[in-house]
């Protein structure tokens, strides 16, 4: 076995998806007011670099796993949610 370990990131790319999910499970865990727990867990977060990668990083690995589960290519799965957004600003 090598002394080194190959790792799927870097530590930096870790923490910053660390981050994101810290923010989208604060968020998705609100029993009362979503909006305010989103905003404390951004303003939490200490490096917004950090965290704006996180989230970019989240969401593609997000719409990689709804792409798998639906048998669909991340382009589908993006347009899809590109139509949903579109539709519910017009409501």
């Amino acid at each position: 076995m090598s002394t080194t370990e190959s790792t799927w990131v870097s530590d930096a790319q870790y923490r910053s998806i660390h981050a994101g999910l810290r923010v989208v499970e604060a968020w998705g865990d609100a029993e009362h007011d979503p909006e305010e727990a989103l905003s404390r867990a951004l303003r939490a977060e200490a490096d917004p670099a950090d965290l704006v990668i996180g989230l970019a990083t989240l969401s593609r690995l997000l719409a990689l796993e709804l792409a798998a589960a639906a048998g669909v290519s991340e382009a589908v799965v993006l347009a899809r949610v590109r139509a949903v957004v579109e539709r519910l600003q017009r409501e």
